[in-house]
């Protein structure tokens, strides 16, 4: 008879992950039936993404009863899959729905969606296990919306900064027209400058004409005494 033998020694018993928020992400939902026999529920399995408890898995059950759907419809809407009050949901009926597994869920598509769950932990058969208590927003959902915002903001800014360039071409056009405004003033104060510059020479001028006047008479002066001695002179010696 053939038989195998295993070795138990080096497997490891997962503890309880602590209670709080964990970003997960939707590895897969199955279609099962439950325990009772009177029902079907889906069964999604979630993998944490990062932090010191990455690639552990967590569960959450949805029931399918009537009377339970309000459960599912919470996930969906926060998943943002769904998309009337009446949902046809599809799975593969290539494979028979029991207690331990079943078909994967086609629709709504939900695996490799992005979500963040609440964890809490409870005590099952002696032992600590987590129960996802509480499923948020999808994280993809919130990204779109982050790309959105970033999008507003960048046409903001683009708007903002096409304001400002405005606002610099119209403050260099009023630039121009003050120095065209200054430049007539300052050719009319040079031309001035250049008058003033021409006439202060004549100013000059008149105001030593006098002096030179003088200074010419009393060159005249001593010709006119020398003229007078000699007229004297000249005229004693003819007496």
């Amino acid at each position: 008879m053939p038989y195998t033998t295993v070795n138990f020694s080096d497997v490891e018993d997962f503890e309880a992950i602590p209670e709080g928020e964990y970003a997960v992400e939707i590895d897969k939902v199955e279609v099962r039936r439950n325990k009772a026999d009177d029902g079907d529920y889906l069964n999604w399995e979630f993998v944490v993404l990062d932090g010191d408890y990455e690639n552990r898995r967590l569960w959450l059950i949805t029931s399918l009863k009537p009377t339970a759907l309000f459960r599912l419809k919470s996930v969906f809407e926060q998943l943002d899959v769904l998309d009337s009050d009446e949902m046809e949901l599809e799975y593969d009926d290539d494979q028979e729905v029991t207690s331990s597994s079943g078909p994967r869920l086609l629709y709504p598509d939900v695996e490799g969606l992005e979500a963040t769950v609440k964890v809490k932990v409870d005590m099952y058969d002696g032992k600590e296990r987590n129960k996802v208590e509480d499923l948020y927003t999808g994280r993809k959902k919130r990204s779109k919306k982050t790309t959105r915002t970033a999008a507003a903001e960048s046409r903001t800014q683009r708007r903002r900064s096409r304001a400002r360039d405005e606002e610099d071409d119209y403050d260099d056009d009023d630039d121009d027209d003050e120095e065209e405004e200054e430049s007539p003033r300052r050719t009319r104060s040079s031309r001035n400058g250049d008058r003033d510059s021409d006439r202060e020479p004549r100013r000059r001028e008149r105001a030593t004409g006098p002096s030179r006047r003088v200074d010419r008479d009393s060159d005249r002066e001593p010709e006119r005494s020398s003229s007078r001695r000699s007229s004297s002179s000249g005229r004693r010696r003819l007496r």
